[in-house]
């Protein structure tokens, strides 16, 4: 049950809201890991969505959210045709999220959180790009060799560029639509 302060609908402060939110949130990112698969032929990984919720949970609940959400949603997405990536995914993703997050809220006080577009989301979008390349690249590197990494990397930038443009539209869109999405915030 919602309580009001001030005229204003808040959400419960609830640790298991927090939890269930969470374990939405993994869900969302393994099934959009998992709708829209293109592939890259030289190192059978693929293009997809995945990083759309990533940066939507790094920009409105917060780095913890982002963190377990991000990596285990696409660690459980990779064990369905990928397995040897899991465990990649997992560290590569949760990694992004808690980066993309902590950046982003840096520059944030209180009031800041619920204001519309923040420029920090760009710095932490590039942040996020940053390690998530750079971790797909390294350990595609030592896995499959230097050649195929570079392959796929275009493909990795392209994937974060579209990933974190819809999660900063989806956050503004969810933050205005329901303002108490903030205090999830984790």
């Amino acid at each position: 049950m919602s309580r009001t302060i001030k005229g204003k609908q808040r959400l419960p402060s609830s640790i298991a809201l927090r939890i269930a939110a969470v374990a939405v949130l993994t869900a969302v990112t393994a099934v959009l890991t998992l709708l829209v698969r293109i592939p890259v032929p030289a190192t059978k990984g693929y293009f997809n969505l995945g990083d759309t919720v990533i940066y939507f949970t790094a920009f409105t609940i917060g780095p913890l959210s982002a963190l377990l959400s991000g990596g285990l949603g696409t660690a459980l997405a990779d064990l369905i045709g990928f397995p040897t990536f899991a465990p990649i995914s997992l560290f590569v993703h949760g990694l992004q999220g808690l980066v993309a997050a902590l950046i982003a809220g840096l520059f944030l006080g209180a009031k800041q959180r619920r204001r519309a577009f923040n420029p920090s989301w760009l710095l932490a979008a590039a942040a996020g790009t940053l390690t998530m390349c750079g971790g797909y690249f390294a350990a595609e590197s030592v896995m499959l060799g230097i050649g195929p990494a570079l392959v796929e990397l275009p493909f990795n930038l392209l994937q974060n560029v579209v990933g974190a443009a819809a999660g900063m539209a989806l956050s503004l869109v969810v933050r205005k639509a329901y303002p108490p999405v903030a205090e999830l915030r984790w």
